[in-house]
């Protein structure tokens, strides 16, 4: 289905907040089902597990709670497997989710077709391949669910095409591909077979730039999103790159959160006597995930994830005036 050719955007408000410290410590990385998450955790001393959250913020258990080293990405496949890239092992780990035992490892160490040196985080293609950012590589490389190596992109450096410690990847309904190039600050769009057709984002904290973008995502419209790790937001840019709104954390206390803290007398009393308006903010957010009209932040800071929700129509070339040279709203 092509993007529509503009949009009536009519909101994205905060819809809930899913997990809380105690459960699902420092998430990296989302795979989202119809009635859960799975949520990819990294402790700050090593290792991690996944933790599987309801919809309703109900903690449904953690599996994978061995094996992993430093995970980073994880992806669910339609048949019910859990793919987890592992930074320490450069291997992805493949992870049967009904019995939650590990069923394979694909990959070792090295820069060839098919090796892995620092993977992180991962999307399918639409033919259900993998496609995984490399950040020693300074690459991203197209594998199938077994390993075989079908194609790289990128090399190191700062000019188009090129990357620097590539962080995140995305792909769109057109098969264009997304990366978030970490050390570069931006993101680069890329056709399917690697060549570079627009950057996104500059350096920087101001309206629009990065400061280590980690995760991209792209929805049905075409716009893209990025978890602006060290600036502690997630922005959202249209299809052609331009800048149009910034999320900067709105969580109230879930399900889960509530529940431990009615238990503890303590947390009760210093939640009365502190200011809250920090607390709702992002800190650090590694990976954005979309599933339907909502946007799913990893807030890796908080230990928690954030959900919004877009409001937005899909308008005709018919429904809408060209673009004028000096865009404004002050006369609508």
């Amino acid at each position: 289905m092509p993007f529509p050719h503009a949009l009536l955007r009519a909101g994205y408000p905060f819809a809930k907040t899913l997990g809380m410290r105690r459960s699902t410590y420092f998430p990296v990385d989302l795979a989202i089902a119809e009635d859960r998450i799975y949520v990819m955790t990294r402790l700050e001393i090593g290792g991690g597990y996944v933790r599987m959250v309801g919809m309703g913020d109900d903690d449904l258990g953690a599996i994978a709670e061995k094996g992993l080293v430093w995970p980073a990405g994880i992806l669910l496949s339609d048949d019910g497997h859990l793919f987890i890239s592992d930074e320490a092992t450069n291997e992805i780990v493949v992870i049967n989710v009904a019995s939650g035992e590990e069923v394979r490892r694909i990959g070792e160490q090295g820069s060839a077709p098919g090796q892995l040196d620092r993977p992180s985080l991962m999307t399918w293609d639409a033919d259900g391949n993998i496609l995984v950012a490399e950040g020693r590589n300074h690459r991203i490389q197209r594998i199938t669910p077994d390993g075989e190596s079908l194609a790289t992109y990128g090399s190191q450096g700062d000019g188009p095409g090129q990357f620097n410690m590539p962080w995140g990847v995305a792909v769109d309904a057109e098969g264009a591909i997304y990366v978030g190039d970490w050390r570069n600050d931006r993101v680069q769009k890329l056709s399917p077979d690697g060549e570079h057709l627009l950057t996104v984002g500059s350096s920087g904290t101001g309206e629009g730039q990065l400061n280590r973008p980690a995760g991209v995502a792209v929805d049905e419209h075409g716009d893209i999103y990025v978890a602006d790790r060290d600036n502690n937001r997630a922005l959202l840019f249209d299809k052609t790159g331009r800048y149009v709104e910034r999320f900067l954390g709105d969580a109230t206390v879930g399900k889960m959160g509530r529940a431990y803290i009615l238990a503890n007398p303590k947390v009760l009393r210093l939640r009365e006597m502190t200011v809250l308006e920090e607390q709702k903010r992002l800190r650090r957010p590694t990976s954005v995930r979309i599933a339907g009209n909502r946007l799913y932040v990893a807030d890796t800071g908080r230990m928690r994830v954030q959900v919004y929700e877009k409001e937005a129509y899909p308008l005709t070339e018919d429904e809408v005036m060209e673009a004028p040279g000096a865009p404004t709203l002050t006369t609508v």
